[in-house]
Parts: structure tokens; sequence; C-alpha cells
């Protein structure tokens, strides 16, 4: 199976060679070179190197270059968690290197590889006695925080309210006002956990036992999922709107 390395693009460009140059054992075939959206001085340069290391490394591998969120760390971890799933769908492993990387592209990265279950590496500077790097002392691979996979029926929830609407329409109680809600990333929300019921299953009935067990399952979920931090509730008027968080997103 071939490997895809997401490789974190700082001001170091011997180092991030180095570590490429430490995991051949990997069967590396593709290169992803990260580097940030935001427009500064200091990104410039990344991309910069990330330009070099390009034309350096499209002789041994297939090279690209993705950008990510510098500032927002969820953000970022959710764009890299995207790329990684994108990869494992088209049957690749995916390994994390860390060594050249911002501070922010490291917390980010390790956060979705936790998610992903990916291989993560970093590298140790080497330094002489002027305190000059002159090369890495050693890189390590680091370990995952144990994450407890979501069941499928977890999923499914977190999918329905991330806004996915591909099963049939639910219609809305006529006792509670739907409250439509977005999250700053987009995703949607429910507005009363009677909506959620209704989306998940739309043939049963208001009123019955079916639905008040449903109903009952559901809150169930709803307040293990907000001890997790997947997701937020907030009163609004008489109805509780649910909204993922960016870490639920990432999980969806």
């Amino acid at each position: 199976m071939t490997t895809t390395a997401l490789v974190f693009i700082g001001h170091t460009k011997e180092r991030i060679i180095e570590s490429i140059r430490s995991v051949r054992p990997y069967s590396v075939g593709k290169i992803i070179l990260v580097v940030g959206e935001q427009e500064s001085t200091g990104e410039q340069k990344a991309r910069g190197i990330a330009e070099e290391l390009t034309l350096d490394l499209a002789t041994f591998f297939d090279v690209e270059t993705m950008q990510i969120d510098k500032k927002d760390v969820m953000r970022a971890a959710r764009q890299i968690t995207d790329r990684i799933r994108k990869e494992q769908a088209a049957g690749n492993d995916v390994l994390l290197n860390m060594s050249g990387s911002l501070r922010t592209f490291s917390i980010a990265a390790y956060i979705a590889g936790c998610i992903t279950g990916s291989k993560m590496i970093t590298a140790i500077p080497l330094y002489n006695s002027d305190d000059e790097e002159i090369g890495i002392e050693d890189v390590i691979d680091l370990p995952s925080l144990p994450v407890n996979p979501l069941k499928d029926e977890q999923i499914r929830i977190l999918t329905a309210l991330s806004g996915d609407r591909s099963e049939p329409a639910a219609i809305p109680s006529r006792k509670k006002k739907v409250v439509a809600s977005k999250t700053k990333s987009g995703a949607g929300g429910v507005g009363s956990l009677d909506e959620l019921v209704l989306m998940l299953k739309p043939t049963v009935k208001k009123g019955t036992d079916d639905f008040a067990s449903e109903r009952s399952r559901l809150s169930h979920h709803i307040k293990n999922f907000e001890i997790m931090g997947l997701v937020t509730k907030t009163k609004s008027g008489k109805n509780v709107v649910v909204r993922l968080t960016g870490l639920g997103e990432m999980f969806v």
C-alpha cells in the first residue's frame, strides 16, 4: 500500500528534506506540502520553500500543495482531516510529517492525526556549539491519544446534525417552531429534539410510544455528545438548538 505524506512547511527547508529522507521505509508515493492560507511575510517565505521543495522532490514523488488556516487551529484540523480521509478513501496510508512545522500547524495536525488514526512524526533538530542548526538529531514517532471510534448509529446522528439532508425531509413540529441554525463553518443544526427524531425516522408518528422512545434515545446520545465536546446546546425561546462543534464535524 502506498503512503501519502502530508509535510507541513515552516522556514527550515533543510530539516524538512532530512525528515523526508528518513521516511523512505514507508513507501511514500505522494507528498502534499501544507502551507498557510493567510497572506504574510512569513507565509511568503514558507510558500517559497514549498515551491523549491516541489522542484527538488518532483523527480521522486507525486507532489502537491494545499493551504490550511494558519490561525484557526480547529478549522485547520478539519481541513487536514478532510484531506486524510480523501487519501484513505483512495486506499492510501497517511503519514503526517511535522518536522518543519509552525506551532499551530503541529497542533492542528496532531488533532487530525489522533482522530483519523494516522501515523505522525517530527524531527529533533541538531545544533552545533554556536547554537546553529546543522541537521537532525533524531526523527521520532508521535503517539496518538486513544480516541474511541464512534458507532455507526452515533455517526448517523452527527451526520444529521451536520446538515446532511440526504434522507427524506422531516415535517417540523407545529407546537415548536424549528429554529434554523448554522455554525461558523456552515454546518447545520436542529432547533428541537423532535425535529431530529423526524429527520432520522420520518415515518414515526408524534404522540406514539415509538416516538417517545426514539426521543429518549436521542436525548441520551445528545447528552453524551455534549460531554464529549461534539455538540453544543443553546436555548432559543422554547427550543434548544443543537449544533455540531468543530470537533464534532471532524467525526462526521
